[in-house]
């Protein structure tokens, strides 16, 4: 990533595959990477060829940080990745954590979009905090939420309840109460139906509420994800277990976006977002009961949710690029050239 020295709106960024990146003596990698000020290295740090492409840039006096917004250091038997980071059935020596941590312990630091992730690396390299951001033409021009719902065949008078995510989030309906509270949220309100969205087939089998009351969304491409999330009249989020503590704040901040009322469970991943939603402890008479207010006060939760579209977009990332960008970046170069007793601006060789 090309960041020049004063002028934050002019960064240029580059993206290359990790399989570009680990074949550092080809021109055209060098081309792409040599003029670079700061690389980041996005997650999988594991293999040696990855350690050699970044100490390569790294005597090239480049710092070089990893970006995990994952814990695979916890990742529960229900995600799939379990098996590749936990389980090792390829008897990978050392095994993907450990090599993970030396990666980390190798390079010059570490950012993430939640804290507690920075805390559990804490002891092997520093941590430099940098939220999802979501972007702004992504959002833009977005078709109302009525007639998206038309497009989708919605009936209407439907409140639809949406939720939306990867093949991580098992455990969390089962453990955070979400699950009961559905059951019971559906005999009182017959007009409800659960929008259950992604490419995870489990969890919509396992929400116990009639077959008329919940619909499957497959997944999306990111850019169309709006359009979908545009549809929810509330959107939840739940979260169970130490694993999910270390979420980034995405589906708090998309639902907020969408201008829709929302309820997630307490605590790190959504502490930035509050007062743009509700966050509750655990238990099925808490979700419950979260749910049942939203849904006896729509209209007003609605209308609240609509004024607070405009806090939501100064997190888009074009509009942080001049400040929590900037502010981050530059405390990673300062922090390097101090690690490593070098003046800004001066070429060094390493005799």
């Amino acid at each position: 990533m090309n960041l020049p020295e004063n002028r934050a709106q002019g960064w240029k960024a580059k993206l290359i595959h990790v399989s570009g990146f680990v074949d550092f003596l080809n021109p055209a990698i060098q081309d792409l990477v040599g003029p670079a000020d700061l690389i980041i290295f996005q997650r999988n740090l594991v293999t040696a060829q990855a350690y050699d492409a970044a100490e390569y840039w790294q005597v090239m006096m480049k710092p070089v940080v990893v970006d995990l917004d994952d814990a695979y250091q916890m990742l529960p038997w229900a995600n799939p990745a379990h098996r590749f980071w936990i389980e090792n059935p390829e008897q990978r020596a050392p095994d993907p954590v450990t090599a993970l941590e030396e990666g980390l312990r190798r390079l010059d630091g570490l950012i993430s979009p939640n804290r507690n992730l920075l805390t559990d690396w804490a002891h092997v390299c520093r941590g430099y905090y940098l939220p999802n951001y979501a972007r702004r033409a992504w959002w833009s021009d977005v078709p109302s939420r009525a007639d998206l719902r038309t497009k989708r065949g919605i009936p209407e008078g439907a409140v639809i309840i949406g939720w939306g995510g990867s093949v991580s989030h098992y455990d969390a309906w089962w453990g955070s109460g979400i699950r009961e509270a559905a059951a019971r949220i559906c005999k009182r309100h017959p007009e409800v139906v659960w929008m259950i969205c992604g490419n995870d087939p489990r969890i919509y089998p396992i929400v116990p509420v009639p077959r008329d009351q919940k619909m499957q969304q497959p997944g999306v491409a990111p850019n169309e994800w709006p359009t979908i999330v545009k549809m929810f009249d509330i959107g939840i989020a739940p979260l169970f277990g130490p694993y999910d503590q270390r979420r980034s704040w995405i589906k708090g901040l998309e639902y907020a976006l969408a201008g829709g009322p929302w309820v997630a469970t307490v605590g790190e991943p959504y502490r930035d977002l509050i007062g743009l939603g509700t966050q509750i402890k655990n238990g099925e008479d808490e979700w419950e009961n979260a749910l049942e207010a939203k849904l006896r006060n729509l209209k007003k939760e609605q209308d609240a949710a609509n004024s607070l579209i405009p806090m939501a977009q100064q997190w888009f990332v074009e509009n942080q690029i001049a400040t929590t960008f900037k502010r981050v970046y530059d405390q990673i170069r300062m922090d390097w050239t101090q690690d490593k007793g070098r003046l800004p601006g001066i070429a060094y060789v390493i005799a």
